[in-house]
């Protein structure tokens, strides 16, 4: 079967390679072009502020283009910040929902916690030195459209702006949005996932995700049910589900690692995708985007979980030697827990037999 049949089975890998920027591929999803196309078909219906057909296919064509730079420079953000830990970023895909970067930082809470932050922290800039020009530009800083509920008018509805003051304003507008919606606590957006990695270093990897996960299910209903009220319903639904899916199968991957462990996957995940290779004569397309994120998380997971085991062995052989040397009254509470935890492990292991 061809390269198209393979990706026509799931329409989530229907996109196309536009461009490549620091090593990093460029993609774009078949559907961020359809709806990009209906809403500059809605802006040119509904007619410009001056009625004319040219100013508004200009406007419709105009946001579309700073939409899609601005989440453009979000995800290279993310992707600068994997890079400033260590990690690796190959690609980005931009589609109906905003943007995905294909990122894999180090395995430690500052690590994640870094490449998060890079992302908005792009939008910051953006807002901080499109604010100051609108500012110093119009001579008052009630220009700068602040308020969410009107990001894309100036606070004194008064104030004069000519046209290119008005684009600037548009250019915040879509930062400042972008911002506010992305540092929502809803995983797997940008605000839960900073929550996580900020719960990792106190409850541990596997328990950060499970409240993370739970914290962003409750709010993906929220924002659904939210959606009911406000014109934009369709895409707060979209966002939604996409939201609550991704939480779903986050908590599946967590139990399943629990169940099976490292290295009962069926792949050797320490051979990278090189584990798929078959010695079939027909060579079979590389992952889409998703099912490579999808790869890479249970690779991720496998190899948090042989990194726990491995810490637990440890502790309990530390334990064990303390024993031996100073006594079971020398244990403190957190070595007692660890030998009562490998006891009922050794239990229930010989009782499985």
């Amino acid at each position: 079967m061809g390269r198209f049949g393979k990706i026509s089975d799931n329409p989530i890998n229907w996109s196309f390679k536009v461009g490549r920027l620091f090593a990093i591929d460029i993609r774009i999803h078949i559907l961020f072009i359809v709806c990009a196309v209906w809403l500059v078909s809605t802006q040119v219906r509904d007619g410009g502020p001056d009625g004319s057909f040219t100013r508004a296919l200009i406007d419709g064509l105009g946001i579309e283009c700073l939409l899609f730079l601005v989440v453009l420079m979000h995800e290279f953000g993310h992707c600068w910040g994997a890079r400033k830990t260590g990690g690796t970023a190959d690609e980005i895909l931009i589609w109906p929902l905003g943007g995905l970067a294909s990122v894999s930082p180090p395995h430690t809470a500052r690590a994640h916690m870094i490449t998060t932050v890079a992302g908005p922290m792009v939008n910051v800039i953006f807002c901080t030195l499109s604010a100051i020009v609108l500012t110093v530009w119009v001579g008052t800083a009630s220009v700068v459209p602040i308020n969410p509920l009107s990001p894309f008018s100036p606070i004194d509805p008064l104030v004069y702006t000519t046209a290119a003051q008005q684009w600037l304003m548009i250019f915040f507008g879509i930062n400042y949005v972008l911002l506010l919606f992305n540092l929502m606590p809803v995983f797997p957006f940008d605000g839960g996932r900073i929550l996580q990695a900020w719960l990792w270093k106190r409850k541990g990897h596997r328990r950060s995700m499970e409240i993370a996960t739970s914290t962003g299910m409750f709010g993906a209903v929220a924002i659904a049910l939210f959606g009911l009220f406000t014109d934009q319903g369709f895409l707060l639904f979209g966002v939604a589900a996409f939201g609550y899916i991704t939480c779903w199968q986050q908590r599946r991957m967590l139990r399943e690692t629990a169940e099976f462990g490292a290295g009962e996957f069926g792949y050797d995940f320490s051979k990278g995708y090189g584990a798929f290779d078959t010695d079939e004569t027909e060579t079979e397309p590389s992952p889409g985007f998703f099912e490579r994120r999808r790869l890479q998380k249970l690779a991720r997971s496998a190899e948090r979980v042989r990194e726990e085991r491995e810490a637990h062995a440890r502790a309990v052989e530390d334990t064990l030697r303390k024993v031996s040397a100073e006594g079971v009254e020398s244990l403190t509470p957190k070595e007692r827990r660890i030998l009562e935890e490998e006891t009922q492990r050794q239990r229930t292991s010989d009782s499985d037999r």
